[in-house]
């Protein structure tokens, strides 16, 4: 009895062995997988599952580092960096051109306006119409100056005149179209070349000007030059009044001083007709602007026209009141100037009748 206990007992203890040594085997087999996993690239797929059926069955402490510490090194080079790279690399990789590829988008184009493409047609005796300044039996025909480019316009209007009672007006109006040309020039110079870098319809400043005849026979011409300049971003236009007055027996302009016979003090006594004539009606400090803007100095008298019934004296805007009313002329009637006009004969036919 006491022997078939023994014997018992010693079978339990083979069977305990057997199942250890099972265990052991099967352990060791799962393990040598597991170490063969790095080089032959089948553990990312195999080692998740070996791992799964051992972790029940694996009681023993042993078993932990055979079975987990072999999976991280083999984890480490599944990191998937490079499938990432290509996402982050792709912005950078798109071409510039693309951004412009929205409908909405809009982006200003070069400025055409840069004055290489600029085109001036100058017609200084065009007048296609045959127009007349101031109707039929004015003996004089329209030419015009006009130019067209990036930063301005020009459109001026001045006589060229027939042959009156034998004379030959030929110098004169090539002395007229030499004049208006100075007087576009100086328009011309104040022109903002700012405006070669603006966006928008050109031009956006524009030289428009006429001439106005107050005289014309065969000894004498006068006439004035009115521009009317716009200048780009300016507050309002700026007008330009200057007087032409020419001779055609000497063909040349004449001051005011040839009006008058020589030994005359002209400027005085014209300054004391225009002070009283620009004086009525005003205050004290009303005329005092016109004592000062009148005052007799000869650069006050640079501007005057000659008519048949009067000579006319210019003034400035703002020279002798406040500017509101532009270019100031004062008439002079001939008959109170009768003495002292000179003798010259395109001179003294104006006071004979």
């Amino acid at each position: 009895m006491w022997i078939n206990h023994s014997v018992k007992a010693s079978l339990d203890k083979s069977l305990q062995l057997l199942v250890l040594s099972a265990m052991s085997a099967a352990l060791l087999g799962s393990s040598s997988v597991s170490a063969q996993s790095p080089s032959t690239g089948a553990a990312p797929a195999a080692a998740p599952a070996a791992s799964a059926t051992a972790s029940p069955i694996s009681a023993p402490a042993s078993a932990s580092p055979a079975t987990v510490a072999p999976i991280s090194p083999a984890v480490a080079p599944v990191a998937i960096p490079a499938q990432v790279a290509p996402a982050q690399a792709a912005p950078s990789s798109t071409p510039a051109s693309s951004q412009n590829s929205n409908p909405g988008l809009i982006r200003p184009s070069t400025n055409a306006y840069n004055g290489s493409s600029a085109s001036t047609l100058e017609l200084p005796n065009i007048n296609p119409a045959n127009k007349k300044l101031k109707g039929a039996d004015e003996p004089w025909k329209l030419a015009t100056v006009v130019e067209n480019n990036a930063t301005y316009t020009v459109d001026v209007t001045y006589p060229q005149f027939d042959p009156v009672k034998g004379s030959d007006p030929s110098k004169l109006n090539d002395e007229i179209k030499r004049y208006v040309a100075a007087q576009i020039d100086v328009a011309r110079s104040v022109m903002p070349t700012k405006m070669l870098h603006i966006e928008g319809p050109k031009p956006l400043s524009t030289i428009k000007g006429l001439c106005t005849v107050s005289l014309y026979n065969e000894h004498l011409c006068s006439m004035t030059v009115d521009l009317t300049g716009y200048a780009y971003q300016s507050a309002h236009p700026v007008e330009s009044l200057s007087t032409f007055n020419y001779r055609l027996d000497s063909n040349q302009q004449f001051g005011l001083e040839a009006v008058f016979r020589p030994e005359f003090k002209y400027i005085p006594a014209v300054a004391k007709i225009c002070i009283a004539s620009l004086s009525q009606g005003l205050d004290d400090e009303g005329s005092e602007w016109v004592r000062r803007g009148a005052a007799p100095e000869e650069k006050n008298y640079q501007k005057f026209q000659v008519t048949k019934e009067a000579l006319q004296i210019l003034f400035e805007p703002y020279t002798v009141d406040n500017g509101a009313d532009g270019y100031r002329k004062v008439p002079i009637v001939w008959d109170r100037l009768r003495a002292n006009v000179s003798v010259d004969a395109p001179f003294h036919k104006l006071v004979a009748h």
